[in-house]
């Protein structure tokens, strides 16, 4: 626990702990990715959660170019295309660095336009706003019962995790 020294400091205290927390909860995905293994449906799921954390744009490329490549290889076509167009969208697209990745999700998005089709049903909806479950990775729609870590800003769906130490 730490002191501020006038309300801009605490607020930039505040922002931190949503870094820390949004990054540390993509850290958790991540490695709950490694953890599934061939499991197409819950690697799929997870790839898609992890592009919903709120990352820096560099990072943001590179789970978006990670979960295009997993929704694609296991036949989820429309996520993929989703996750295609959504890649395209970023700013650091339009650099030179970024021309291969950028043909390639265009092939993807192509591609994926083609096949419209999931061969999956996911529990993942792209077009409704939700928030992680920091503690079982699964989204929490508006609506839906959960609690708040009063410090961190974690949110677990239901309300098991009421009162205890955030995971």
């Amino acid at each position: 626990v730490t002191t501020a020294n006038s309300r801009e400091e605490a607020n930039e205290m505040k922002e931190m702990i949503e870094i820390c927390r949004e990054y540390i909860t993509a850290i958790r995905i991540k490695g709950a990715m490694a953890e599934v293994g061939a499991d197409p449906v819950r690697s799929t799921e997870l790839s898609a959660y992890l592009t919903h954390c709120k990352l820096q744009p560099a990072h943001l490329l590179l789970v978006l170019r990670s979960a295009m490549g997993t929704a694609f290889k296991h036949k989820n076509f429309i996520v993929a295309a989703s996750f295609a167009r959504r890649l395209l969208e970023l700013p650091d697209m339009k650099s030179e660095r970024n021309a291969d990745l950028r043909m390639k999700a265009t092939k993807v998005l192509q591609k994926s336009e083609q096949m419209a089709r999931n061969e999956h049903t996911l529990d993942y909806n792209e077009n409704a706003a939700f928030q992680i479950d920091c503690k079982d990775f699964v989204p929490i729609y508006q609506g839906d019962e959960h609690v708040k870590s009063s410090y961190s800003g974690a949110v677990y769906k239901g309300t098991a995790m009421k009162g205890k130490v955030c995971v």
